[in-house]
């Protein structure tokens, strides 16, 4: 049936992650909105696999700029959501090899962030008593967070329900049609749902998805990150989360465990990641050379997929040959940090809204059609 004249505009969110979960919140005051998840619960893949750290010295100024927009919402955040942030240092660490590094970190982002912090010797082993000797510079970060995966995702949710807005578990797609003017989704599963706008938000499968809308995709990278649990045996619950410049690991308390990772980057293709046993061994012998303590095996073991574009920068807008099909990708594990403005920043575009400098990124800067080409997928990490 057709769009009744008068009525909302039905928009159809493919991916039940945070970044299809907090758009859908964002506009569901605006339009119908369903969200379709391939999955049996949201956040099944990438979200719920996330250290989730709020960091503003992160990856590029784009990423910094939409974390600074979204920190007012997880330190007050708004009705809806319980507690969804707490407060954690992050301590960038490097030996000698890798002080060099850890200065070009710093004097790229102390002007942006002035809080920050040199750290040297014995200092570094007053925060983190477990550090080896050879460790001995550090940069403190002192406005990280760390925050409440399950809570944002369930906050995100709860607010779309109660603007009659619907998630839709077990839906994988399998076909994606405009022809009678709207688009028809049909799934595995023989279900059908139509809408006006679809919106990619489908994290490591959203090129799977424009394929499927007969739209070019935009190279995506799809990069297995894993991740551990270690009982260090000793009392963390007070301790930065550390980042090591030339170790390839970082590790952070989450209660009386640390979970760590070796910061592995591996070209995958979109699937259910798991870990590898040997980057599994690897994240364990690097924590043994990082620090004092000798750890055998985890408590567990897991992996995830961040999805990347050539820039780094996430990717939102109208497709440039479908004003219907809006992307909403390529978060490259900036998603949680910088949910609340880019969903803010989306809803403004989708309901066609003047976008203010107050957000602090303007649209051409992570528009899908900033690619005069198809970005192609690398043949290597």
């Amino acid at each position: 049936m057709a769009q009744v004249v008068g009525a909302p505009q039905r928009v159809l969110v493919i991916g039940g992650g945070i970044a299809g979960l907090s758009i859908a919140a964002r506009v569901s005051p605006h339009f119908d909105v369903t969200v379709v998840e391939a999955e049996f619960q949201p956040g099944y893949h990438s979200s719920g696999r996330s250290a989730a750290v709020y960091h503003k010295p992160f990856e590029n100024d784009v990423v910094h700029r939409l974390s600074l927009a979204s920190e007012s919402f997880f330190k007050e955040p708004p009705r809806g959501f319980g507690t969804v942030a707490d407060s954690i240092d992050h301590l960038q660490v490097a030996d000698e090899v890798g002080k060099p590094h850890l200065d070009r970190f710093f004097d790229t982002w102390i002007e942006r962030c002035p809080w920050l912090e040199r750290v040297e010797g014995s200092s570094l082993r007053d925060r983190v008593p477990i550090l080896a000797s050879h460790w001995r510079y550090g940069v403190n970060d002192s406005h990280s967070l760390t925050l409440e995966v399950h809570e944002l995702l369930d906050g995100f949710r709860r607010q779309l329900i109660e603007n009659r807005g619907s998630v839709l578990h077990s839906h994988r797609l399998q076909a994606l049609d405009d022809s009678r003017g709207f688009w028809s989704a049909t799934f595995t599963n023989g279900k059908a749902v139509e809408a006006d706008i679809v919106v990619n938000a489908a994290g490591a499968w959203a090129d799977e998805v424009a394929d499927f809308a007969g739209l070019k995709p935009l190279g995506l990278e799809p990069r297995r990150r894993t991740g551990i649990r270690v009982d260090p045996k000793v009392e963390v619950r007070n301790w930065p989360m550390c980042y090591f410049t030339n170790q390839g690991l970082y590790f952070k308390p989450e209660g009386d465990v640390l979970m760590a990772s070796p910061v592995d980057a591996t070209l995958s293709e979109p699937c259910d990641a798991q870990p590898e046993i040997l980057d599994v061994a690897l994240t364990v012998d690097r924590l043994n050379h990082a620090t004092t303590l000798e750890f055998e095996r985890p408590l567990e073991s897991w992996a995830g997929l961040r999805t990347f574009v050539s820039d780094g920068i996430p990717v939102l807008g109208f497709d440039r040959d479908h004003d219907g099909f809006f992307w909403y990708a390529a978060f490259a594990g900036c998603g949680f940090q910088t949910a609340p403005a880019a969903s803010e920043l989306a809803r403004r575009m989708l309901c066609r809204e003047p976008v203010v400098e107050d957000l602090g990124v303007l649209p051409q800067e992570v528009a899908s059609d900033r690619f005069s080409e198809v970005v192609h997928r690398k043949d290597g990490p």
